[in-house]
């Protein structure tokens, strides 16, 4: 029976390359501080899937993943604290599709710590999730504070 330590081969022997996520108009939301914080994430994205493209050790893709996982609650903080001061009619749907994330995300994390190699499907897991909310329900928001005209 494969162990999470076993399941996976080192990264140093993995073979697959994960690309960069470019920031682009298509992810824009129309509020600035929203799409600052977009941006940013989408930056330590990168920088996770370099560290694991270049085969770095577990430290330092453990240290480039806490950095991500740190800017995440941030960044979901301050969306939240904006939706519930501008009534966000779908606050609730969309706090816990962050709370779910952070969740699976910390999951994934327990199984690095203990020498797990989790990260490609780490990386593939956060790809999907990071463009699929931004461009979806990040969209939405966004949407609904131009009406508003919300602007922080």
């Amino acid at each position: 029976m494969q162990t999470l330590a076993t399941a996976k081969p080192p990264l140093a022997d993995m073979e697959a390359h994960w690309d960069a996520i470019q920031w682009t108009d298509e992810y824009a939301t129309g509020n600035a501080g929203i799409d600052s914080d977009h941006q940013r994430l989408l930056a330590l994205f990168n920088e996770f899937s370099l560290a694991v493209n270049a085969g770095k050790g577990d430290a330092i893709v453990r240290w480039v993943l806490d950095d991500l996982l740190d800017y995440t609650h941030y960044h979901f903080a301050r969306e939240e604290l904006l939706m519930h001061e501008v009534d966000y009619p779908d606050f609730a749907r969309h706090k816990t599709m962050h709370d779910t994330f952070i969740r699976q995300v910390e999951d994934v994390d327990k199984h690095l710590s203990i020498g797990a190699d989790l990260a490609a499907f780490l990386l593939s897991f956060l790809a999907k999730w990071l463009s699929g909310h931004i461009l979806s329900a990040d969209k939405q928001l966004g949407r609904y504070l131009l009406r508003g005209r919300v602007e922080h």
